[in-house]
């Protein structure tokens, strides 16, 4: 069976329609339709028939369909695969957004990457994703301990509240914090936000949640909240942004010692000194 054949008609069968179809597959509805009668006339059988005034599949045609889904899927990765294995294996990590969008330039001036996958995870799937072999190693700050895993702590990364100019002089309770909107289960302190702020200890006006961090710098750029950031993440920030849009930082009733987070390499157990890890607890350092 010819190849394209095939795909043309998945496409179809997807679609519903030749016209949509042809539009999808960027070929005339008149070639599409040929291509489907020398499917039919290269199986024997009918697979598709009228139905008003369109097309649907025949009972060949759904188990067509069926049994070439998968197997279309597989041959269309095929060339993807045999290409990956030309290059070299990938260097996969597992971090959390906002912290790896400003430490990727740290970490290219330590780590020689001919092949990078980033994991943006949060805590505890990125230790699963260790156990099931999808990453190499993660970087956190919020662990979570688990069975055939070590913790290495490497730096310790200055936090704080950062905000626009005109919120500096407003008190704790006039702050309108934006927070990471999925909690932390199963960490061993009573921190159970994404961003490390002790809300068992020190309650805090909360008027955002959100998912993305980038999306809680976005309200910190146009005066709508505060955020507690690492430091290191709101000067690479400021360094990309006109003077108005610049975070400063806020006093916060947080000690200063208590605002230095340890950042932690995760790796399985007994796998602590490969180059990788070397190269990446460097680029920590630097931050």
């Amino acid at each position: 069976m010819d190849i394209d054949r095939i795909r043309y008609f998945n496409v179809f069968a997807e679609t519903g329609s030749l016209v949509r179809a042809s539009e999808v597959l960027h070929i005339s509805q008149p070639a599409l339709s040929k291509a489907l009668k020398q499917l039919e006339s290269e199986l024997g059988m009918k697979l598709i028939e009228p139905e008003g005034r369109g097309l649907k599949l025949t009972a060949s045609g759904l188990a067509l369909r069926a049994e070439t889904k998968g197997l279309l899927t597989q041959w269309l990765q095929v060339g993807e695969k045999v290409r990956r294995k030309e290059i070299a294996e990938p260097t996969r990590i597992g971090t959390f957004e906002v912290f790896s969008t400003y430490f990727l330039k740290h970490l290219a001036n330590t780590v020689d990457f001919k092949n990078l996958e980033l994991f943006e995870l949060r805590p505890g799937k990125m230790e699963d994703a260790l156990l099931k072999n999808e990453i190499d190693i993660g970087i956190t700050y919020l662990p979570i301990p688990k069975a055939g895993l070590d913790l290495t702590e490497v730096t310790k990364v200055k936090m704080a509240v950062y905000g626009r100019k005109e919120l500096l002089n407003k008190s704790l309770n006039e702050l309108p914090f934006v927070v990471p909107l999925d909690p932390v289960e199963g960490a061993p302190t009573k921190v159970t936000g994404l961003d490390g702020w002790p809300d068992h200890k020190i309650p805090r006006k909360i008027s955002y949640r959100v998912t993305l961090m980038e999306s809680a710098l976005e309200l910190c750029r146009r005066g709508h909240a505060v955020a507690y950031l690492p430091s290191f993440v709101v000067d690479a920030h400021n360094e990309m942004l006109l003077a108005e849009y610049r975070l400063h930082e806020i006093q916060s009733p947080i000690p200063v010692k208590d605002r230095l987070q340890p950042v932690y390499l995760v790796h399985k157990t007994n796998n602590e000194d490969s180059k990788l890890h070397r190269q990446i607890a460097k680029a920590l350092r630097a931050i």
